[in-house]
């Protein structure tokens, strides 16, 4: 079976949105390309899925689909990331929070305007 190696979103500022994910979410560099054409990252997690920060031509559009397009991140308690990606300045989307004994989840975006989801599984996918 295939497992998930990384996603890919582009920024309009790669080394800006880099820095956001290290400081804000703990995701670690295990590839830097900042001086390529475009600049880009790979960024990891502890279960060693990765993030690809893709430097986005000027011509091209940021993406911004609602349920389609999000990097999705696990917590151990929604309710206390939540508060801690406020005190740094994220604002949540009121509409899109699940709140149920299996699942709790909430979406922000990042300074690029990328949704990301903090989720929390009773159960982790896959089980």
């Amino acid at each position: 079976m295939a497992r998930m190696e990384h996603f890919a979103i582009f920024a309009r500022d790669a080394a800006a949105l880099k820095d956001f994910y290290v400081e804000t979410m703990g995701l670690r560099v295990v590839q830097d390309n900042g001086a390529g054409t475009p600049a880009g990252y790979f960024l990891a997690d502890d279960g060693g899925v990765a993030l690809e920060i893709i430097g986005r031509p000027a011509e091209a559009p940021p993406a911004d689909t609602r349920f389609v397009c999000h990097v999705a991140f696990l917590v151990a308690d929604v309710a206390v990331e939540r508060a801690r990606l406020e005190r740094l300045g994220r604002t949540f989307e009121p509409e899109t929070v699940v709140d149920t004994p299996a699942m709790k989840t909430a979406f922000f975006r990042d300074p690029e305007g990328n949704r990301c989801q903090i989720v929390w599984r009773l159960r982790p996918l896959g089980e």
